[in-house]
């Protein structure tokens, strides 16, 4: 079964009296790269929960965000570091003093010092929050798999229906061979009477120039690979691995044969198909760009 790299998930758990909410969020890319974005206190956690989320995503964007609040009276107080305040104010005058700049220091370029207010509940042991961090993981998980895994269902239809059309134009267009190979043999015949007189047509001239033609408009060895990247592509729906490399694979190989049969048509119905299938191939290359 397919899935889509596009996927959200969030899930929540209330332990000791924190409540942590985790998001997961993804979208296309070549490869798994999974960003993290944690509170400062839990920031040792940043590994651990990574290598959590990577063991469930193979490709894609992924970004991970953990919010933690402990709902109480202490939750919105603030620490205040004034001596460090004291200092970073007296060093911007200093500068100030030193570039011959106008103006004073206000409170807002004092207040924008790092680490300068701090919540009282920062200091935190990351061991002791990571069994709420993981209860609300495993729900933000399960949440994102079941949204990919749907969207993968609707992918996955798309593509075997585009797969299905591609395939009745292949039909058509072997089925066309035997009718261009007569159509030209009655062509040839007739110029040859309106320039020569018929007595004089050597039917084994004819016959050689209609075998010639024949193998320079023949489609059968890219119509069978063609049709074989076409049940391959199938099969690689059904993989419970993800495919997605694979179909890209296949796509750009069944765009070449497309590509050749065309360059080979030297005939209208069979252009016609061409451009169909092109575009078929088209949507079902931008769609195989969505799966993991």
């Amino acid at each position: 079964m397919i899935c889509s790299m596009t996927g959200y998930g969030a899930g929540e758990s209330d332990c000791a009296g924190v409540r942590t909410v985790v998001e997961l969020r993804s979208v296309n890319g070549r490869f798994c790269d999974i960003a993290v974005r944690l509170p400062k206190s839990l920031g040792s956690l940043e590994g651990r929960l990574r290598a959590y989320v990577q063991e469930h995503v193979t490709r894609g964007n992924v970004s991970v965000s953990v919010r933690c609040d402990d709902g109480g009276p202490g939750a919105q107080a603030l620490r205040i570091d004034v001596e460090a305040g004291k200092k970073y104010c007296d060093a911007l005058r200093n500068l100030k003093e030193q570039l011959g700049v106008s103006g004073d220091v206000s409170l807002d370029m004092v207040a924008a010092y790092p680490g300068l207010v701090t919540p009282e509940n920062e200091e935190v042991d990351p061991a002791e929050r990571w069994t709420g961090v993981e209860a609300a993981l495993l729900k933000a998980l399960d949440a994102f798999k079941d949204m990919k895994s749907s969207e993968g269902k609707a992918l996955e239809t798309d593509l075997r229906a585009r797969i299905d059309a591609i395939l009745v134009l292949l039909g058509a267009i072997e089925g066309r061979t035997p009718d261009r190979v007569a159509g030209y043999r009655e062509r040839l015949h007739n110029r040859l009477v309106d320039l020569l007189d018929e007595r004089q047509l050597d039917p084994q001239r004819v016959a050689m120039e209609i075998t010639l033609f024949a193998e320079r408009i023949d489609v059968t060895e890219e119509c069978v690979r063609l049709r074989a990247h076409c049940d391959a592509f199938r099969e690689a729906l059904e993989a419970e691995a993800s495919p997605g490399r694979r179909l890209n694979f296949l796509v750009q190989e069944m765009n070449r044969e497309i590509n050749t049969i065309g360059s080979k048509g030297n005939d209208t119905e069979i252009s016609h198909s061409v451009i169909q299938a092109k575009e078929e191939l088209e949507k079902v290359r931008e769609q195989v760009q969505n799966i993991e």
